[in-house]
């Protein structure tokens, strides 16, 4: 046997024995391979499980919080699906991991299968919670939002333990993947060592492709399934991000809110693509944000992480288009394991625009239904009270907390038969709205009338579920109602009855409507006959029917414009109209209505009024040119007569007997009285026939006249014991009027007090108001004016005492003439009195300087 025959025998039973153990060693390769599979396998499903634990819980919440504005109770049916899952996952992290465990070296396992038993306990007691929490509120229990947070802290623990697990068992797979390539390397050099003398080199080489390629492909088969359920991961991952209706995002904690990762649901909801956020660094989330919301937005952030909380926020966004949209979010912070830093914030963002808008539009319709004036009641099928808006509450004088626990029966009333409302139920259960009235009472025994619609409500299936009634309080209604009947029938009485013509005709004065008064009026038999006239064929001069359309369309109305018209036999009345123009809401003539009065008598008696006018004013002034003439005739002759007598008493005085001396006396005291009536004749007819010259100037009331007359009179004050006063609360006293008339007023006024004072006193005061006018009060204690003289104070020749049993002279001449004097300065003069206690006479000067 050759020696090459020797080392190819060696070399076979070489190659045979290499070749089982090289089989050997790809099969320990092969079932490490397996079990590193298998292994990674496992891992998947438990990282899958737990995160479909945290997602699904993350979801169950949701779903509660969103089925506070849900009535179909579709969200509520979600949420305890997403629970059942969170469930159904857990048990699946107890399965998988008892599979785990039987191919595992790990002793750690046991922790994994503790926190998953413990995260059992919490799911179920998750679930006690959520059916105990009252999610149609805004409240929220305490303790389900901790026990939320733990299960999500848990989830994250188990994967972190899951982790912790593979790092052991992939080291472990190592370390033996390295030991069987060691042993494969061992044999190769002994392969080597036999194959030494047997072509070396070539073996060596030979040896080397070998192990490079085993090398090479080992590797490439652990990258490919590695990279392969890595792919995978990730695919369930963005699957479950993009299955969910909002996006996702992990950013900084500052204040521009820097995106690390965000979802690509992002453009869904802020029109801005993922990578323009996490890239280019010139859109920050944080401005997107509406101003007025932000600081609010960030002080809740703030608050939960310095919490250790989740923070829920709603706020507003603006949109890359410019829209304004609302979001919900819901995040917490993330913290470093060791220092406890927060390294970030991550959570989830969905837009509520929509709901945002029904929740507005609900609330809206809420409060127009709150709101409204009428009552408005829901009940169910039977009647029972479930929702009444205030007007209703108003109306019945009850409240919700007097009948929340009773049948109300709002379609009810002691007030009726009971088969008035048979009726009504017969009606509305077969679908049909009712209306009526009712007469009800209210909560204090009042009785009302109430004017009731109530309009049956069918659910999806067609069945009536619900009665909407809307009530409204017809009473005062009803009271007017019949007051405007009760006025209907008593305004058609007076229509009929009327002494005047009422009328109501067309723009072109086609007539349609005439009582029976103007149609008797105008000569005419009935309102068929006058009918066939027009308002313009009964005016005598046809430019004064044109006068009163001008008027009228101009004004709106007219009121007593008299004119002429015609009857039917071609008499001539006179008549005053009054008539206005009725409009629509569109300001367009609608008709003309007003009232004819026949005047033709009133007419003749005004004419025969002025002409018996006219002659009575001229009786007055011939009157008063007579006085005047016979006052000057009587004055001459009378002052001769007073100086005569005055040359006999000088003469005679110490010749005579006393009696007849004193005769003397009363001669000249009865003259002076008959030459001061003359004067007061003469005064008076001057003011009568307007031949008095008014020269008005500036004057001191009190240093000209008033003055004056207070020395002229204390003396005679004195003589009768009277207390006689001037006050001056004006000075200077300044007035514009005319001198003389001025003397004339306070001589009259200050003669009669001084004269009809017997006791007491006079006090004559000055005074300035707030505008500037003087004014004068002239007060005594005297005899006083009775109240049923003091309308004819100021009227000539009247006196309260008359005939010779007079107490006081005079003529009754003084106070008219002061009156006169008065107005021809503009001024006033009043009085006031008490008969027996004495007058005050006010005269007040209008301020003409200042004006």
């Amino acid at each position: 046997m050759s020696h090459k025959e020797k080392i190819s025998k060696s070399g076979k039973g070489v190659y045979f024995a290499i070749l089982i153990a090289g089989l050997l060693v790809s099969a320990a390769v092969l079932f490490s391979l397996l079990v590193g599979l298998r292994i990674n396998f496992i891992f998947t499903n438990l990282l899958d499980s737990a995160t479909k634990v945290k997602v699904n819980v993350a979801s169950a919440r949701f779903e509660f919080f969103k089925s506070q504005n849900d009535t179909s109770k579709t969200s509520l049916t979600n949420a305890w699906e997403f629970l059942n899952l969170a469930e159904l996952y857990a048990s699946k992290l107890l399965e998988e991991k008892d599979q785990f465990s039987i191919i595992s070296l790990s002793v750690s396992d046991e922790n994994l299968k503790t926190k998953v038993q413990k995260l059992q306990v919490d799911l179920l007691e998750y679930r006690g919670y959520a059916a105990k929490v009252d999610f149609k509120s805004n409240e929220t229990d305490v303790g389900w939002e901790t026990l939320f947070t733990n299960i999500v802290f848990e989830t994250e623990d188990i994967e972190r333990e899951i982790r912790n697990i593979l790092n052991t068992e992939t080291n472990v797979f190592r370390y033996s993947l390295f030991g069987l390539i060691a042993l494969s390397i061992v044999l190769a050099f002994a392969s080597s060592f036999v194959f030494y003398r047997y072509e070396k080199q070539r073996s060596i080489f030979v040896k080397k492709i070998q192990d490079a390629n085993l090398d090479l492909e080992k590797g490439r088969h652990k990258r490919t399934r590695a990279e392969a359920a890595l792919l995978e991961t990730q695919r369930k991952f963005q699957t479950l991000i993009q299955n969910l209706p909002g996006m996702v995002y992990r950013c900084k904690s500052d204040g521009d809110w820097t995106m690390e990762f965000v979802s690509d649901k992002c453009f869904n909801i802020t029109g801005f693509q993922a990578d323009e956020f996490m890239d280019s660094g010139n859109i920050s989330y944080s401005d997107l944000i509406h101003p007025t919301d932000k600081p609010k937005i960030l002080h809740q952030i703030q608050k939960a992480v310095e919490e250790r909380k989740p923070y829920h926020l709603v706020y507003r966004i603006t949109t890359s288009s410019g829209i304004e949209k609302w979001v919900w979010e819901e995040g917490t912070g993330i913290f470093s394991e060791k220092e406890d830093d927060l390294i970030a914030l991550e959570g989830f963002i969905t837009d509520i625009t929509e709901q945002k808008l029904i929740e507005d539009r609900l609330q809206l319709q809420s409060n127009a239904l709150e709101a409204a004036a009428n009552g408005i009641v829901i009940t169910d099928r039977n009647a029972n009270l479930i929702w009444a808006n205030s007007a209703y509450w108003k109306l019945t004088g009850n409240s919700f907390s007097d009948v929340s626990l009773q049948n109300l029966n709002v379609f009810m009333s002691d007030q009726h038969d009971q088969s008035y409302f048979d009726d009504m139920w017969a009606i509305i259960l077969r679908g049909d709205v009712w209306r009526g009235e009712i007469m009800n009472k209210k909560k204090d025994g009042s009785i009302y009338i109430e004017e009731m619609t109530v309009t049956p409500i069918r659910s999806a299936e067609g069945e009536i579920t619900f009665f909407v009634a809307i009530k409204q309080d017809v009473t005062e209604r009803k009271k007017a109602d019949d007051a405007l009947r009760d006025s209907e029938f008593r305004f058609r009485g007076l229509y009929e009855n009327a002494t005047i013509g009422i009328f109501r005709t067309q723009a072109d004065g086609t007539i349609l409507m005439a009582n029976p008064t103007l149609i008797k009026m105008l000569g005419y038999n009935s309102f068929e006959d006058l009918v066939a006239a027009t308002a313009s064929d009964f005016y005598v001069n046809p430019s004064e029917r044109a006068a009163v359309i001008k008027k009228i369309n101009s004004e709106g109305k007219i009121v007593g414009y008299e004119s002429r018209w015609k009857t039917k036999s071609g008499d001539r009345i006179y008549v005053r109209e009054s008539a206005r123009l009725v409009r629509d809401d569109e300001g367009r003539a609608l008709y003309m209505e007003g009232t004819i009065e026949d005047i033709t008598e009133k007419k003749k008696f005004e004419e025969e009024l002025i002409v018996a006018k006219e002659r009575a004013e001229q009786s007055d002034k011939l009157k008063s040119e007579f006085l005047s003439q016979m006052s000057h005739e009587i004055r001459t002759p009378l002052n001769v007569i007073l100086s005569f007598t005055s040359m006999m008493k000088d003469e005679l005085q110490d010749k005579v007997e006393e009696d007849l001396a004193k005769g003397f006396d009363v001669i000249d005291e009865e003259g002076k009285r008959i030459m001061r009536t003359i004067e007061l004749i003469i005064n008076m007819s001057q003011v009568q026939t307007g031949s008095y010259t008014y020269s008005p100037q500036q004057l001191d009331l009190y240093k000209k006249i008033i003055n004056r007359y207070y020395e002229n009179y204390v003396g005679i004050a004195n003589q009768k014991k009277l207390k006689f006063d001037v006050i001056n609360n004006a000075d200077p006293a300044i007035i514009f009027a005319d001198e003389y008339s001025v003397n004339q007023i306070f001589y009259h006024l200050i003669d009669n007090a001084v004269k009809y004072t017997s006791k007491g006193k006079v006090e004559i005061s000055i005074n300035k108001d707030s505008r500037g006018n003087i004014y004068v009060d002239v007060a005594d204690t005297g005899i006083g004016i009775s109240p049923e003289y003091m309308p004819m104070l100021f009227t000539p020749f009247t006196k309260e005492e008359k005939g010779y049993t007079r107490n006081f002279e005079g003529n009754g001449l003084g106070l008219a003439l002061a009156k006169k004097y008065c107005d021809l300065n503009s001024a006033t003069i009043k009085a006031t009195s008490r008969k027996g206690k004495g007058s005050i006479f006010r005269v007040t000067f209008r301020n003409k300087i200042t004006s």
